[in-house]
């Protein structure tokens, strides 16, 4: 039987409320992790549904005395749902010390129970042109007044969870339900202070369903994002709309006889929408400065960052300002800036923050390969959820673990050439990068790219410019020094035989001049091979004829070729041989010139009474051959460039004292690679240099016969 008020907008509410109630409750049930919090929150909804039932009875109800036994039992229920949203809200918070809060609570709930079938909740009930309505007893308003400090005592305990957390979903999920709290307040203010209709039920059903989307939804919409585009889009129709309506209205006022036809209100509207064109652009961006700052700022130093470009010369530099910008502008812990070391591997150039890292993409890396052929960003999972990245190396896919990656970004020309990639760490938040701090990094890595190339091709470019001219005034310098050298000799030559000329000359002083110009034609025509030697290297290569060789042998007949310049100067000269070398395969000829040059420099650059000692050893399939001197030890600035062509050394006042053309330690670079070897320069400050090269052993297997000079036992330590 249907009670006197069967409107459907008095009875649809309560049963449409129980059976989204029930809906919720399998949707909860099915979705969400079985925790405490989600039983309590089911528990909940299960108080609300049968709450809505019981109001459902008590509106169809035919008497008012029916309607008043439905009525009875709804505080206990009511009271019910929120005690176990109290609760709810200190387990989803993990909140911790209010046992005896809980306890009260539930005995607050035990206590209307037990009352409820007196009159001191709820005493009767009454008539209203809407339905019936609830006349409360004594003990009514208090346990409305509990709800209410329940429900407040819930949102306490979210808001701070929201402050202390760190996480950007949990600070978000909150946000929801802290938003649902606000209609049940809503719905319990309008049904206990104004004469509407009940509308608590409607405002409990938004409650339910928000706190629900809240528990069983994975990505929630960012409701401070949604607010402050709302709050962005009313400001500005608000600066526009106020001058708009107040020009209207005074035209209004002003051309009111001409108002009529409308065609003159077109007209007016269309003079004012591009009148107030400029305004609404001002206001835009007086509304960006005002909730964007960040991003506004960021746009702004982007537009400096792009000049900065042309006037940065130091790439570093202009490496460093890219991250810290990045790193600036989406709040990140840490930014990379990868880039090609020229053999294709993507090595780490630049970073911000207090991690650095030494990774390198390899250029067959498929991680790599994504981002050459993909447009946009790529967020890295771990590499059993994301495909592309179950082929990178234990130790890339630790370093990424160690860096906490977040995103990779590649940086990409207008040809779509990768020159670059952009990884950002996790933000200083730990939230997860949204949507639109994607869309800001790829507008961003796109105009980076063009800048980052253009300048790197620029201090390519200058770079290039400076080694020639630092090559132009080496040869200049070069030139110089031949005429120079040539020229000392020459002079000898000349002089010497002039004197030879006169016919006055004795026996003695004819000999002394004879042995002078001998030494001066060996010492011009030593030169002139070393300058013939570096042409053909230069044009079209020397030719090695192979044999095999036994390099202690050639040491020894070596030294003992130059042991007098050792002994002119009173040093002290040590072989180090041993004695069960492998023989070596390579040029006599060009392996005994590489030797002259490397101990002549050593007697030329070590003092009166210095050591030298040449020491030959096999090292893994190798003969390693090192020349130790007591000369200044070289700087390490320098030892990049002692094999250079014409390079004499930084120091000047050297250069003038000790002669030389700056060849020899370039052509032996030259003559050992052409050798398969490897020459190199080592040495600490007061214990002299240390030149060495290796040179691969004879292989037996190559299929050629060869004879070996017997070896014998050179023994350690031989002194001259």
């Amino acid at each position: 039987m249907i009670g006197p008020f069967s409107s459907p907008s008095y009875l649809l509410p309560p049963i449409t409320v129980f059976l989204s109630c029930l809906v919720l409750i399998w949707l909860v049930w099915r979705a969400a992790p079985a925790r405490t919090s989600t039983r309590l929150f089911l528990g909940m909804l299960l108080s609300l549904a049968l709450w809505c039932s019981l109001i459902f009875g008590m509106r169809i109800s035919p008497t008012i005395q029916q309607a008043y036994l439905w009525e009875k039992a709804t505080p206990a229920l009511f009271h019910a749902a929120f005690v176990l949203y109290y609760h709810f809200t200190l387990e989803i918070t993990n909140t911790k010390g209010q046992k005896a809060i809980i306890i009260i609570a539930y005995l607050s709930l035990l206590i209307v129970a037990a009352l409820t079938p007196t009159r001191l909740i709820l005493e009767n009930m009454r008539t209203e042109s809407y339905g019936y309505a609830p006349v409360l007893g004594p003990l009514g308003p208090v346990i409305g007044f509990i709800a209410i400090v329940l429900m407040i005592g819930g949102g306490f305990n979210l808001f701070k969870r929201y402050r202390i957390s760190s996480s950007y979903e949990e600070k978000n999920r909150i946000l929801y339900l802290i938003t649902a709290l606000a209609f049940p307040l809503l719905g319990a203010f309008l049904d206990g202070f104004t004469n509407l209709p009940p509308l608590a039920v409607w405002c409990n059903l938004v409650f339910c369903v928000l706190c629900a989307v809240a528990i069983i939804k994975y990505h929630l919409l960012d409701i401070p994002l949604v607010l402050r585009k709302s709050l962005v889009y009313l400001f500005v129709s608000a600066i526009i709309a106020i001058p708009y309506v107040s020009v209207l209205l005074l035209l209004n006022q002003i051309l009111n006889p001409m108002w009529e036809p409308w065609w003159v209100h077109a007209l007016i509207i269309l003079l004012l929408a591009i009148v107030l064109r400029p305004l609404y652009s001002r206001a835009q961006i007086l509304v960006d400065r005002l909730f964007y700052r960040e991003r506004y700022d960021f746009l702004r130093e982007l537009e400096d960052f792009s000049q900065e470009t042309h006037d940065i010369s130091d790439l570093n530099q202009l490496f460093s300002s890219l991250v810290k910008l990045i790193s600036r502008a989406l709040q990140a812990s840490s930014v990379y800036l990868l880039l090609s070391s020229g053999s294709g591997d993507f090595v780490v150039v630049s970073s911000s923050g207090e991690n650095t890292s030494q990774l390198t993409i390899k250029s067959g890396s498929p991680l790599l390969r994504w981002l050459e052929s993909n447009e946009g960003v790529l967020r890295y999972r771990s590499p059993d959820i994301t495909p592309r990245l179950k082929a990178l190396t234990s130790k890339v896919t630790n370093e990424l673990e160690r860096m906490q990656v977040k995103l990779f970004i590649p940086l990409k020309t207008k040809e779509k050439a990768l020159v670059g990639i952009l990884i950002l760490g996790e933000k200083l938040s730990e939230q997860p990068y949204s949507e639109e701090d994607e869309r800001l990094v790829v507008t961003v890595a796109s105009r980076v790219a063009v800048e980052l190339e253009n300048a790197r091709l620029y201090a390519l470019e200058r770079s290039t410019r400076k080694e020639l001219e630092r090559q132009d005034e080496q040869k200049t310098e070069f030139l110089h020094s031949v005429a120079h050298e040539l020229k000392t000799p020459l002079t000898a030559l000349i002089s010497a035989s002039e004197l030879l000329n006169t016919g006055t000359t004795t026996l003695s002083q004819r000999q002394k001049l004879i042995r002078l110009i001998s030494d001066s034609a060996w010492s011009m025509d030593k030169k002139v091979v070393q300058l013939l030697d570096l042409a053909k290297m230069e044009v079209e290569g020397l030719e090695i004829k192979a044999e095999s060789l036994e390099i202690g042998a050639i040491i020894e007949e070596v030294t003992y070729q130059l042991l007098p310049l050792f002994k002119n100067k009173g040093q002290s000269l040590k072989l180090e041989i041993s004695g069960s070398l492998s023989p070596v395969k390579g040029d006599r000829e060009k392996l005994e010139q590489v030797l002259i040059n490397l101990l002549s420099n050593a007697n030329k650059f070590s003092p009166t009474g210095g050591s030298i000692t040449v020491r030959a050893q096999e090292v893994d399939d190798k003969i390693v051959v090192e020349v130790k001197d007591s000369a200044p030890a070289i700087s390490e600035e320098e030892k990049a460039k002692v094999f250079d062509l014409y390079y004499r050394g930084e120091d000047a006042d050297r250069r003038r004292r000790i002669p030389g053309l700056g060849l020899g330690l370039a052509i032996c670079k030259k003559l050992i690679e052409l050798h398969q070897g490897r020459i190199w320069v080592d040495g600490e400050p007061g214990k002299g240099n240390v030149f060495a090269f290796s040179l691969p052993t004879w292989n037996m297997d190559e299929g050629q016969s060869f004879t070996s000079p017997q070896k014998g036992d050179k023994g350690e330590g031989t002194d001259y």
